[in-house]
């Protein structure tokens, strides 16, 4: 059996999709304005809902997965570079 020549070991990560953490305050205040009118006051509730939630900022950044760290460090002991 012969080795197989792999220059580097790389896992490709799964695609997120992306998701808006304000996306259902947006969207009861754009229904609001669609049903009533932009200046009515009545949406002035949804809107402050909607401020306050863009105000908390990104939800936290997940942790990176270590997968490619380790299947570098162990390719070398492996491919013997």
């Amino acid at each position: 059996m012969t080795a197989v020549n792999v220059p580097k070991l790389r896992v490709k990560p799964k695609k997120a999709k992306a998701v808006s953490p304000c996306a259902v305050e947006m969207s009861s205040l754009i229904t609001c304005w669609a049903s009533l009118s932009i200046d009515d006051k009545r949406c002035a509730e949804t809107a402050k809902t909607l401020m306050l939630c863009m105000q908390k900022g990104k939800a936290p950044a997940k942790k990176r997965s270590t997968v490619n760290y380790h299947l570098a460090r162990l390719g070398k002991q492996v491919l013997g570079k």
